[in-house]
C-alpha cells in the first residue's frame, strides 16, 4: 500500500461576519509558481539583537525579504535596525534586506536636510553596499510614503527634487542595483499614473514597483491597474513588492487567520516580495508581530512556519471572493517529499467546503491526512495543537 502525506492547516478566523457557507477550490495539479515564501518578511522585524535566536525564530520561516534603515544611528529616524548589521545576522538564512534611504534622516515626517547632505549620505550607503561583501542586500528604496512625508511647498517638487536625481545617482554608483519605488502608503490610481508618466518621460522608472497594502481585498484590482499602466507606457513587467502589509486594524497585525488572504493573493497575483508592517513602534525585532512582546513564538509564527515548510510549487486556490478579506487559502505540492499542504483562513466565520481536485498520482491511492489548528488570542497569546 502506497502511503504518502497530505497536510492541511486550518486557521482560526476573526468573528466579524454572520455565519454562512463558503466554497473554496484547491487544484493541486495546477502549478501557479515555484515556492518562494513571497510574504515571509517584515519591516524592522529584525534588529541588531532581536529576535534573540536567528536559527530558532527566523530561519525556520524561510524568510524572503526584510526592510531596514540604510543606516541605524542616533539622530536618524530610527537608531536601530541598521540594514548592514541585520544582513550580517541573516546571512545564513534565506532572508534578504531592502535598504530604506529615507530613514537616514531624522524625524517623522522626515526632516529634509538638503540635496548636498542627501547626496553625501546616499553615496556612502551605496559604496558600503558595494564593498561590504554581503550578498543578501538587494534593493534600494529611494523614499517612503511621499504623500505624507515630503512637503513640496517646503522642499520642492518630490519627483524633480528627490526622485529623479537620487535615481540617477544610484544608477551611476551601482548600475546593477535594483531601485524600488514609489512606495506610496496605499495604491492610488491617479498618483501611481502621475508618477509613472513622469518616470517614463525622465528615464527614471524603478526596477521594482512597490506600495503598502492595508487589508487584502484591494490587492487584485491594484495589481491589475498597475499591469495595465505598464502596457499603456510600454514598460516591461516589473516585479512588485508590497513592502508593508497588514490589516487596517492595527491590533490584528500578525494574526494568522487575517494573514492567510494576504499570502494567498500575493501568491495568486505574482507579487515578488511582501513584508509585514510595524504598527507597534516600541517593539521592533518581532517579525511583524509574529513574536510576542517578550520575543516568544506567537500564533502568527506557527502559521508562517507552516508556510515556511512548503516546498515545490504553489498550487492554484480559488476563493469564493478574491476581492475580500474573507475565506481564502494557499497550497503547495512537494513532489520530492510526496506531500501536499493547504492553509486556509480569513476574516469570517462559518462553514467552509474545501474541494481538493487533481490530486497528483505520485501521492498514491491512499494518503495520510494531518490537520493543524492555530488558535490566536491576541498579540501576546496563542496555542498550536495538532489533530491527526
Amino acid at each position: 500500500m502506497n502511503k504518502t502525506l497530505l497536510t492541511g492547516a486550518f486557521l482560526c478566523a476573526l468573528v466579524t461576519a454572520p455565519c454562512a457557507e463558503y466554497n473554496l477550490k484547491v487544484d493541486l495539479g495546477d502549478s501557479i509558481r515555484p515556492v518562494t515564501h513571497v510574504a515571509s518578511g517584515s519591516l524592522y522585524g529584525v534588529s541588531e539583537d532581536l529576535p534573540y535566536n536567528i536559527d530558532e525564530l527566523v530561519a525556520p520561516l524561510k524568510p524572503n525579504y526584510f526592510k531596514n534603515p540604510a543606516e541605524g544611528a542616533n539622530g536618524n529616524q530610527h537608531p536601530f535596525g541598521d540594514a548592514f548589521k541585520v544582513a550580517e545576522r541573516l546571512k545564513n538564512t534565506t532572508g534578504k534586506v531592502q535598504l530604506i534611504f529615507a530613514d537616514i534622516l531624522p524625524g517623522w515626517p522626515y526632516s529634509w536636510k538638503g540635496w548636498s547632505y542627501w547626496e553625501q549620505k546616499i553615496t556612502e550607503v551605496v559604496n558600503k553596499k558595494l564593498t561590504c561583501g554581503l550578498t543578501n542586500i538587494d534593493g534600494y528604496e529611494i523614499w517612503n510614503e511621499p504623500y505624507g512625508t515630503w512637503e513640496d511647498s517646503k522642499n520642492g517638487d518630490f519627483k524633480t527634487t528627490l526622485w529623479k536625481p537620487t535615481y540617477e545617482l544610484v544608477r551611476k554608483l551601482d548600475p546593477n542595483g535594483r531601485i524600488i519605488g514609489p512606495c506610496f502608503s496605499y495604491y492610488n490610481t491617479q498618483r501611481v499614473e502621475d508618477f509613472f508618466a513622469f518616470a517614463v518621460n525622465n528615464n527614471c522608472v524603478p526596477d521594482i514597483m512597490c506600495w503598502h497594502q492595508w487589508g487584502s481585498g484591494g490587492i487584485p484590482d491594484a495589481v491589475a491597474n498597475y499591469r495595465a499602466l505598464e502596457k499603456k507606457y510600454n514598460l516591461t513587467p516589473r516585479p512588485i513588492t508590497i513592502n508593508e502589509y497588514s490589516s487596517d486594524k492595527h491590533e490584528l497585525e500578525g494574526c494568522p487567520g487575517v494573514s492567510v488572504p494576504f499570502i494567498a493573493k500575493f501568491e495568486r497575483h505574482g507579487i515578488e516580495s511582501a513584508v509585514i508592517s510595524w504598527w507597534f513602534v516600541s517593539l521592533p525585532g518581532r517579525l511583524g508581530s509574529l513574536l510576542t512582546s517578550d520575543n516568544e513564538k506567537g500564533g502568527g509564527w506557527y502559521m508562517y512556519k507552516w508556510y515556511g515548510d512548503m516546498d515545490g510549487y504553489m498550487a492554484n486556490v480559488t476563493p469564493p471572493n478574491d476581492k475580500s478579506d474573507g475565506i481564502d487559502g494557499f497550497a503547495a505540492v512537494n513532489k520530492k517529499m510526496k506531500e501536499a499542504s493547504v492553509v486556509i483562513g480569513g476574516n469570517n466565520t462559518g462553514t467552509v467546503h474545501v474541494n481538493i481536485s487533481n490530486v497528483p498520482e505520485f501521492l498514491g491511492s491512499q494518503v495520510n491526512v494531518y490537520y493543524n489548528f492555530d488558535l490566536w488570542v491576541n498579540l501576546r497569546g496563542a496555542t498550536c495543537s495538532n489533530l491527526r
